[in-house]
């Protein structure tokens, strides 16, 4: 038994080394040899080029090969700038929440108008601030926030640096 034991091992890599061996020749074709000569003629021959196939780059191009893909070295985006987006206005409402009580009133109101917000601390002042390009929908929750009696801003918004 030890001696089956001893052998085995040796026995398994050697064969999982063939098998890797044979695998990598199957995968990997040799390359057709290039002949070093002054005609044109033997150059095409020897790479098997059918005369109409130009250069390298066309028997790229020519490939019959399914769902692969060479590799890209320039990728060009166009960017669509112009539109009614950029026309729009973008608007910001700025509320002071005192406590956490004003702060659950101000969020149940912005998660019924599915507005996102950002909640500033510093120190013991909270702050929430409300972007959106809709000032209509701002301004109609500056009143339900006056229902609460919580003074609430929109302005319009810029960038600030």
């Amino acid at each position: 038994m030890r001696r089956a034991a001893y052998w085995l091992f040796p026995l398994i890599a050697t064969a999982v080394a063939v098998f890797i061996v044979i695998f990598m020749i199957q995968i990997n074709p040799a390359a057709p040899a290039l002949k070093a000569g002054s005609d044109e003629g033997e150059k095409d021959v020897s790479l098997h080029l059918n005369p109409e196939i130009g250069n390298w780059i066309d028997r790229f191009s020519t490939t019959t090969e399914k769902d692969y893909f060479y590799p890209v070295n320039e990728v060009t985006l166009k960017l669509d700038t112009g539109g009614e987006n950029s026309v729009l206005g973008v608007y910001r409402l700025t509320a002071p929440v005192k406590n956490a009580k004003e702060l659950s009133f101000v969020k149940k109101e912005l998660n019924k108008s599915a507005l996102r917000y950002i909640v500033h601390e510093e120190g013991d002042a909270m702050s929430l601030t409300v972007d959106s390009t809709d000032q209509n929908k701002l301004a109609s929750l500056v009143t339900k926030l006056k229902t609460y009696q919580i003074t609430a801003t929109v302005s319009p918004y810029t960038e600030e640096k």
